[in-house]
Parts: structure tokens; C-alpha cells; sequence
């Protein structure tokens, strides 16, 4: 009995030219997902033209689906998934995408959507499946289908299992990561974990909100946020809106408003870009995090989780101390492993156990080390960064304390002003703290000076 559908039509058509056109506002549906389900339930073939589909078929493999837009250079666009991703859980999914560059790029992609260990890839003599059928027949499309291989069994790699990401790293050069403009001698890359720590109150978070928007921007990519800190998912948005705008999301004296045309203008942005974990319905444990984070992987093809902060996730660890070391030990690992399998950078947030006073308002600044319990919140994070605000030069200071991967940049602190009325920062050129006598370091903000509030770009 064929299952339930839940697709209206799409329309597509050969035009004079024997082009494939998609009439315009067709709803994206896999080619062939009602044929597929009513021949297995237990895997499916991913190809990417309906001719491959056709191809497959003649061949005597009736569970084949194309993707409903091919395959691109650049970034993937797979929307559809969003709606239909749940057709593929628990199936073996064969890919026979074309051979060529977008083709392996789409692969690539839905297989980390999917999840590689339900994978297989289906290698090609050929540009695709319909020149194995036309070139050399039914039986050797066959004969590629039941040569399918898994992909590389986690834990274990060697020079044949890795040949084309060596032989693309060697013609490529280093892995192509994600420069936001903020000057920071960094680059961020998927797959990696970033421990950003600092004291409370130093403005951790709103940084991490500046990032994370200018990673949607300028790259499309898609967060997924765990955030305590917040009192609701429209308060942390409100932030996001006024760094995107450069406006204040409420009333103030000091800074144009955002209007609420802008604010509906942007929510498809916010909509289609960052998604919350709802607090109050979902499992607050690292596990529950992490496993719905791979949903929203599958779902919406996320590139960025956000746990913020630790403290929160912890409660759920022992309270002694040999065995919380252990814990954490085995929950910075958990996390390293869904970056690495997912492709998915991930954002931690930890509070210092201790801060040291120096003199005045001035604190020493936090290390990997000062995070509370374990030093394996050092060790096994590939970067780490403390945010410092610091109040006698008026800027805030982002430490690198540590990067793993040279390709990533390397350890040094950038200094950047903070807007409190959009909650922006911006790269700032280093001024003296102190160490320089011959050199005025700076005065507190004075707050009878109005004129001098409206225009500061960090009024503390």
C-alpha cells in the first residue's frame, strides 16, 4: 500500500530547447519519493536529474529519488529536506550523484545531513547514471549499485580511504574557512570547537551574537542556539536585529530606533538562520542537546551550535570533583565528535571558576585553565578565547589563547569598541593600558556629559 505523501505536485517540464524548467513557486519535491517508498522500506537512491531516476529504473532499481534542484559549486541548497528529511531516517542511503565537482559537493553535503554511517557511495564510470545506461547498459549500472561502499568507518583512515581530500588538499592548499572582517588574524572552520570564556558581565555572549550574524551574512550559514542566558527567544533576537540594523531594537535617547517595517522585513533572515532550543520542553543534558542539534542538522542543514553557557549543562554532572573531571572529560569529547561528524562549528560557553582582582575595577585576564573543574576544558577545545572588557582603555579585548590548527590562525588578542545601543562590535586599533607612562591611558566615562553619551561607542 503506498504511503502518505505529504507533497502537492510539482511542475516540471523540457522546454525547445530539451531544458528542464521548474515552473515558477513549484513546491520542491524529490523526483520519484512515491515510487521509492512503495518499492523499500529500507533504503533509497539519491541521483540529480530525473533522467538518472529514469536510468535506475531501466536498470531494475525502482528505489531511486533525484534532489529537485541539482547540484551547485557553492553552497548546497537544500530546502527540501526541511519538509521531507524524515522519508530518509532509518534507510540505507545509496548516493550516485554526478561525478563531476558540483556533484561531489552535493554528496558531500547530503551525507552530512543524513548522517554518514547510513551512507554508501555509488562511484561512476561516467558522468552520471544515465551515461552508465547509455554508454554501457543496464548491467553495468547494476553492477555499480552493488559495488556501493560505505563511507569510511569512524575511527578509522588511511591513505586510500582519504585519496581525494588528500589530492584536494594538496591542489587546494589548507581546508577553505570563514573570514568575518573583524581583523583577527583567526579564521573559523566546520568541524571545530571553540571555548569562549570570560568573566560575567564582559559581554561573552553579545560577541558571540556579533559572530554568529556575521557568519548568516556573509557565508548563509545557519545557528542553532542553546542559550540560558536569555530571558526568551525574543529577547535574544532583539539583539540580533540591532546588530543587523546598527539601530536600537528599544527606545532610546541616544540611538535611532529600528521602525517595525524593518523589523518584519528581516524576521524571514532571522527566521531562516537561527533557531532556539526551547528551555522549558526539551532535555537540558549534554545528550539532549547534542541530539537535538543532529536533528537540526538533518532538518535545516545547520553549521553552527551554540551552548551558552556550560554552567547550565553541568548541573547534571556529579558534584565531586575526581569524577566531574571524568565527566567532563567524556562530555568535551562527545561534542568534539558531533563537530567532526557533522561538520558543524561549535561554540561553548564557560564562565571562569575564579577571577583574580588587580587593582581598581582592572581584573587579570581568564585562561582556559581558570574554567572551573577539569583542565580538559583547555585541552580538548581547538580554540579558545577570552572575552575582557577592559574598563581603563574603554575597549574590550578578545584573548586567543589557544588554536589548535595553524591553517586557523594563531594565539594573540584583537581589540574591538562595543556599542551599547546596538550591541555591535567593531574593530578598534589597540590604545595604551597603562604600560606606557609617556602616554594618557583614558579617563571612566563621565556620565553628566549627555552630548558625549549620545556619541560614545563604548559607554560603560
Amino acid at each position: 500500500m503506498r504511503k502518505e505523501i505529504p507533497f502537492t505536485s510539482t511542475i516540471k517540464y523540457r522546454d525547445s530547447a530539451k531544458n528542464f524548467k521548474l515552473v515558477s513557486g513549484a513546491r520542491l519535491t524529490p523526483y520519484g519519493i512515491d515510487v521509492a517508498l512503495d518499492n523499500s522500506d529500507c533504503e533509497l537512491v539519491i541521483v540529480e536529474g530525473e533522467m538518472d531516476v529514469l536510468a535506475f529504473y531501466e536498470a531494475g532499481i525502482k528505489t531511486a529519488v533525484s534532489v529537485p534542484n541539482g547540484a551547485s559549486k557553492g553552497n548546497q541548497k537544500l530546502e527540501w529536506l526541511e519538509e521531507c528529511w524524515h522519508l530518509f531516517e532509518g534507510k540505507n542511503i545509496y548516493l550516485a550523484t554526478d561525478m563531476d565537482e558540483p556533484g561531489q559537493a552535493l554528496r558531500a553535503e547530503l551525507a552530512r545531513r543524513l548522517g554518514k554511517e547510513n551512507c554508501y557511495n555509488i562511484t561512476l564510470p561516467y558522468k552520471d547514471a544515465n551515461d552508465v545506461l547509455i554508454h554501457g547498459g543496464p548491467g553495468t549500472l547494476v553492477e555499480c549499485y552493488n559495488s556501493a561502499s560505505p563511507f569510511p568507518v569512524e575511527g578509522i583512515d588511511d591513505a586510500a580511504s582519504v585519496r581525494d581530500e588528500l589530492l584536494n588538499l594538496y591542489e587546494q592548499g589548507y581546508p577553505v574557512g570563514y573570514d568575518i572582517g573583524y581583523d583577527m588574524d583567526f579564521i573559523w572552520h566546520p568541524g571545530q570547537v571553540t571555548l569562549v570564556t570570560g568573566i560575567p558581565g564582559h559581554g561573552k555572549s553579545t560577541w558571540l551574537k556579533n559572530v554568529i550574524y556575521r557568519l548568516a551574512k556573509q557565508y548563509d550559514q545557519k545557528s542553532f542556539i542553546y542559550s540560558a542566558e536569555e530571558a526568551n527567544t525574543a529577547f535574544a533576537l532583539s539583539d540580533l536585529y540591532s546588530i543587523a540594523t546598527g539601530k536600537s531594537f528599544f527606545q532610546s535617547k541616544w540611538c535611532e530606533r529600528i521602525s517595525k517595517d524593518e523589523v518584519e522585513a528581516l524576521m524571514p533572515f532571522m527566521n531562516d538562520h537561527f533557531k532556539y532550543y526551547r528551555l522549558h520542553e526539551n532535555d537540558l543534558s549534554i545528550d539532549g542537546i547534542l541530539g537535538k542539534a543532529k536533528e537540526m542538522v538533518k532538518r535545516y542543514g545547520i553549521n553552527n551550535l551554540v551552548i551558552d553557557n556550560m554552567s547550565t549543562v553541568e548541573k547534571s554532572l556529579s558534584n565531586q570533583e575526581q569524577q566531574r573531571h571524568h565527566q567532563i572529560k567524556a562530555m568535551m569529547n562527545d561534542v568534539a565528535r558531533f563537530a567532526r561528524n557533522y561538520g558543524v562549528h561549535v561554540f561553548l560557553v564557560a564562565h571562569p571558576k575564579k577571577v583574580s582582582k588587580l587593582k581598581g575595577d582592572k581584573y587579570e585576564v581568564p585562561h582556559g585553565y581558570d574554567v572551573g573543574d577539569s583542565s580538559h576544558w583547555y585541552n580538548l577545545t581547538d580554540n579558545g578565547m577570552t572575552v575582557y572588557r577592559n574598563y581603563e582603555t574603554r575597549q574590550t579585548e578578545v584573548h586567543r589563547w589557544k588554536v589548535r590548527f595553524k591553517y586557523s590562525g594563531q594565539v594573540g588578542t584583537s581589540y574591538f569598541t562595543f556599542n551599547i545601543n546596538n550591541s555591535r562590535y567593531e574593530v578598534a586599533e589597540k590604545v595604551n593600558d597603562g604600560s606606557d607612562k609617556e602616554k594618557f591611558i583614558g579617563q571612566p566615562y563621565a556620565k553628566k556629559d549627555i552630548e558625549t553619551f549620545a556619541t560614545l561607542s563604548d559607554p560603560f
